[in-house]
């Protein structure tokens, strides 16, 4: 069993996704005269808001479609990215083992079904989960492994007892954007070709849907996506990818009694 440690990547941005795909299209020349709109999300349940333009007009749904079958592997890339990450904010997995092979396995989700079974037990309510297995396209020259997320809890050196095909090795992330980082980073192998087994498998929930509001300039389109913040949010970071008039903000909706590693 690996020692643990914060689980993040500093020199990797927080990805730029937003809440409907929509949004990440480059404006059309429909979208650039003065009767463009702006939208904007906000959801406190995943503590991330973001601003872009509306999309308006454009073709009808096959040229639509042509255009954007180049795109499609990226963009369920992103929207599966997207899910996850929201999941495991929302349900605060701020633990992630790593679980390694020492031989390469028959039946690797019969393997991780069976981890997941046993870490039940040492949580008293439900267990949310999720899970990301990486190394399945052997073109892709990464061994298999899976990276189980998890809650953080004082008995995870046990649960990672139960792991008996290999190394096990534990990260701990203490913050919302500790837990943001680290699935943007296990989910890196995500743009794949299709007809591949599910990019990831989770617990049963649902996020609540984010709040949209549609504004006529981007001026209050700002003020609005500012304005839902929670003035006590901590932990507030913006990225602007400096594209289509979008801007995404993030903030800690968790008090977090985690002590780093």
């Amino acid at each position: 069993v690996g020692g643990g440690g914060i689980m993040n990547n500093d020199h990797e941005p927080l990805d730029n996704d937003t809440f409907n795909d929509n949004e990440q299209i480059e404006p059309t020349s429909l979208e650039q005269n003065n009767n463009k709109k702006f939208v904007v999300y906000s959801n406190p349940h995943t503590g991330v808001g973001s601003l872009g333009m509306l999309k308006q007009g454009g073709p009808n749904r096959y040229p639509r479609r042509a255009e954007r079958l180049p795109q499609t592997s990226q963009a369920s890339a992103r929207a599966s990215r997207k899910r996850l990450r929201d999941h495991a904010v929302h349900k605060q997995l701020g633990a992630c083992l790593v679980l390694t092979y020492a031989e390469l396995p028959s039946n690797s989700k019969r393997d991780v079904e069976k981890f997941i079974k046993e870490a039940r037990a040492y949580y008293p309510n439900q267990m949310d989960y999720a899970v990301v297995t990486e190394g399945l396209d052997p073109s892709g020259g990464i061994r298999v492994h899976h990276n189980v997320l998890l809650p953080a809890s004082p008995h995870l050196a046990v649960i990672a007892g139960n792991w008996i095909h290999g190394d096990v090795f534990i990260g701990i992330n203490p913050t919302d954007s500790d837990i943001r980082r680290m699935v943007n980073y296990v989910t890196k192998e995500f743009v794949r070709s299709s007809g591949l087994s599910a990019r990831f498998i989770k617990s049963k929930s649902k996020v609540p849907k984010p709040k949209k509001e549609i504004f006529n300039n981007k001026e209050d389109a700002e003020a609005a996506l500012m304005a839902n913040i929670p003035k006590d949010a901590t932990g507030i970071s913006i990225y602007d990818p400096r594209c289509a008039d979008r801007k995404i903000i993030y903030w800690d909706i968790h008090p977090h009694l985690i002590e780093p590693i």
